[in-house]
């Protein structure tokens, strides 16, 4: 019997626009031409399929950044296995079913990609890396994965493109509400995705094309609170000690919660402790820049509540309407920003963007 730690080996066939690579020296020989090109993307692709069929038993990946310095990590391949199994179920994806390649194989989004392609027999679309990854696709695709900024550049300059993706899981940063509207009346299942590359991509879903507010968890996975009220993840298929997150959330069910913010940004504003992800939230019905809820030193609060915005204007608190919060979640201060500190995947880099207010 093969080992389970080896068994990812059996998944040696990978369809890339329409063609078949049969066995792993013609899958080698698929990364040769892609190295031929030289091209960086298909470079960190070549390297990725090359590392999955070495004789480790794991992947090394890189931590985004977005809450500290990027890092490095060891996650076994059978892991990333389980985890494609537990997606291609879940969405009901079929062998020869197009799975849209339009994010880095640099880090865990694009990495699993080639891994459901891999395990499911789906049909890998490769695509430019960029910003509006729709612009040379004039076929129907049926599972995609995208960056909200993506998202929202498809819908602001070529929405019809869209309803060539049939089902789109969006992560790696938040969703701005106001992209919701834009959702209605599309044929694309939109979800956004709750997950990180300690738990080898998403554990969770939201169906934001149903208006969801909660996400659900994945089947085989179980989930509980630390005592700070942050999620963490039991051990499962995808890792073996239990791994404790800075994700503050509110459990509805064994299977369901709402995501509240991280407790790394939590501000303590005259001893009252105000999550900036919940006052954002409030706010986005009433600013339409971007912007951001930081926090900077006070002799009296410690903590003073600042909204920073992505604008070369600046705009006081007397023009908003701030009656749906409390006084501690109030911004004492509005301050604009050229351009907001991001990782290479689209975070905004909070603890950056601190320092840089002094």
């Amino acid at each position: 019997m093969m080992d389970r730690m080896d068994s990812y080996k059996q998944y040696d066939e990978l369809l890339v626009d329409g063609e078949q690579y049969c066995g792993i020296a013609s899958i080698l020989t698929w990364v040769q031409k892609l190295e031929a090109t030289n091209q960086s993307e298909n470079l960190l692709i070549a390297r990725f399929i090359r590392d999955w069929f070495d004789d480790k038993a794991y992947i090394k990946l890189q931590t985004s950044g977005s809450t500290g310095q990027p890092k490095t990590i060891k996650v076994h391949k059978q892991s990333m296995v389980a985890s494609a199994h537990r997606t291609i179920r879940f969405f009901n994806l079929q062998q020869g079913d197009s799975a849209l390649l339009c994010l880095s194989a640099k880090y865990i989004a694009g990495k699993m990609m080639l891994v459901r392609a891999l395990v499911g027999g789906l049909d890998v679309v490769i695509t430019n890396i960029n910003s509006n990854p729709l612009q040379q696709i004039n076929r129907v695709i049926g599972f995609a994965a995208m960056v909200p900024m993506q998202l929202h550049n498809i819908l602001s300059n070529t929405p019809g493109k869209l309803q060539n993706i049939k089902q789109l899981i969006v992560g790696g940063g938040s969703v701005n509400p106001l992209l919701l509207d834009q959702l209605s009346g599309l044929t694309t299942e939109v979800w956004e995705t709750y997950g990180m590359t300690e738990t080898v991509s998403h554990i969770a879903l939201r169906n934001l094309s149903n208006g969801d507010e909660m996400f659900k968890l994945l089947p085989g996975l179980v989930i509980d609170v630390d005592s700070r009220g942050c999620l963490k993840v039991l051990p499962s298929d995808i890792n073996t000690d239990t791994l404790f997150t800075n994700d503050m959330v509110k459990l509805e069910s064994s299977t369901q919660f709402r995501l509240l913010g991280r407790w790394d940004n939590v501000i303590n504003t005259g001893g009252v402790k105000v999550i900036p992800e919940l006052i954002e939230a409030k706010l986005k019905s009433v600013i339409k820049e971007d912007f951001i809820i930081s926090w900077k030193p006070d002799d009296i609060l410690g903590q003073r509540v600042v909204l920073v915005l992505e604008s070369d204007s600046q705009v006081g608190l007397d023009d908003m309407d701030l009656s749906m919060m409390s006084k501690y979640e109030q911004p004492k201060e509005v301050v604009a920003v050229s351009c907001f500190p991001k990782t290479e995947t689209g975070k905004i880099q909070r603890l950056k963007l601190r320092e840089l207010l002094g």
